[in-house]
């Protein structure tokens, strides 16, 4: 069986990387069944890309063994040089859709599991990596499920005025074919930050945000929004923080937490405003505008996917015409856009597993937009980020000068509980 990919499917073009430094042994012919389990467990990991005239399309049940390249690991950060290989090899038509790279060394490893952005996000992405580390060291079976189709996510839905969803699709799509196809390459000239907070800040921000009734996500928002406006200034500042959405996490009925799934929606929050309001104070609104926008959100998917149905795939090369044209114009950050993933906290082995993970890490690149935007997590009790943009966007000089006022902002907020802290030490000290 096979389907052809949706619009939206052909823009999102671009691989995901997760690095897992494991402490302990294991055979390779145990890794290599681990990811054939994985891979019959979920379809997306099951199909492969075929082209045809008509475009691109999904065929199903015909995916090869997933591929495992072996590289002795040398130097303690190997494991970079072979991200970025990963992250620059494309996906190509008749091979899977997972890739892995093991660089074994004499007491640890590192492990890279490699994937399309189309078939998931990075949230999905973590329970491959899950899954792939739980077989290596255990024989229980991972049940197999049905396609998340576009069909499954409409399910009733029915629009209140077809005719009118119909007319707009068609405007799109004929204003997208009068576009020329750009023949001149993408100049990607992306690059990336990695930081980790410590532990001390790490929990001094949650007691706060706890204390002040403030998800950690809303004060991520607001310390990033005054960062950008610090840094860049209103005339150059992006117009939205645009944070994607788990879907999965019991909020439809077709979604569980361990199915692969990428086109959740996302929720797309105005920079500069009341950025003079008292921090937490605009941190209770946004943690209250975030809950609202997540119902919206969840609501909106049936008809989204109803309406990206009708819209039809653009060719890489009018693509590549609407980046170059972004730039022309001078839009500020990723078309106005800067983005703000949270994974939250990342566990993805269980006590009973016969190695230790050390150290886990994720990359991304995409091949036909700039990408702007920060993944903050958080491992073995510190909070890290991840910082990708491309030059165009923001400059590598401006990024640290970014992330060093994003941190100060955090930094900040905090900054009364740890002398509170200290002040108490200091009197049982002088107790004693």
């Amino acid at each position: 069986m096979k389907r052809k990919l949706s619009a939206i499917e052909c823009m999102i073009d671009g691989n995901i990387v997760y690095m897992v430094r494991l402490e302990g042994s294991f055979q390779v012919d145990r890794l290599r069944e681990a990811l054939a389990r994985v891979q019959r467990k979920h379809p997306a990991l099951r199909m492969v890309l075929r082209k045809q005239k008509d475009g691109l399309y999904y065929e199903e049940n015909c995916a090869p063994d997933v591929p495992l390249r072996i590289v002795p690991r040398i130097a303690e950060d190997d494991y970079k040089r072979e991200s970025l290989t990963e992250l620059g090899t494309a996906f190509v038509e008749d091979r899977s859709l997972l890739r892995a790279v093991w660089l074994p060394a004499e007491t640890e490893s590192d492990l890279l599991l490699v994937t399309s952005h189309r078939i998931c996000d990075g949230m999905s992405m973590l329970t491959i990596v899950r899954e792939v580390l739980f077989a290596l060291h255990s024989d229980q079976e991972l049940v197999p499920y049905e396609p998340i189709t576009a069909k499954v996510m409409i399910g009733d839905y029915e629009p209140p005025q077809p005719w009118k969803r119909k007319l707009i699709a068609s405007l799109l799509n004929n204003a997208l074919r009068l576009l020329p196809a750009s023949r001149r390459p993408l100049e990607n000239k992306e690059y990336a930050l990695e930081w980790g907070v410590g532990q001390a800040l790490t929990d001094a921000l949650k007691q706060r945000c706890k204390a002040e009734g403030v998800s950690i996500h809303a004060a991520l928002v607001i310390a990033l929004d005054r960062a950008l406006l610090q840094v860049l200034g209103e005339k150059k500042l992006p117009g939205w923080i645009e944070s994607p959405m788990d879907a999965r996490r019991g909020r439809l009925a077709s979604l569980k937490s361990d199915m692969l799934f990428f086109g959740g929606g996302s929720l797309k929050m105005r920079t500069g405003q009341a950025s003079e309001e008292e921090f937490w104070t605009k941190g209770r609104s946004v943690h209250e505008e975030i809950r609202r926008m997540i119902d919206q959100e969840m609501e909106a998917i049936p008809g989204r996917y109803s309406f990206n149905e009708l819209l039809r795939p653009v060719p890489h090369g009018r693509i590549q015409t609407m980046v170059q044209l972004g730039d022309a114009l001078k839009v500020n950050g990723s078309w106005n856009r800067m983005a703000l993933s949270n994974l939250g906290n990342v566990a993805v082995s269980d006590s009973s597993a016969p190695f230790r993970v050390k150290d886990l890490r994720l990359y991304v690149h995409s091949f036909n937009f700039r990408l702007l935007g920060i993944v903050a997590y958080a491992f073995n009790g510190e909070m890290r980020f991840y910082y990708v943009g491309d030059e165009k966007c923001l400059s590598v000089e401006q990024a640290n000068a970014l992330k060093n006022e994003f941190m100060t902002q955090l930094q900040r907020q905090v900054a009364p509980l740890q002398e509170a802290a200290k002040e108490v030490l200091h009197m049982a000290g002088t107790t004693a």
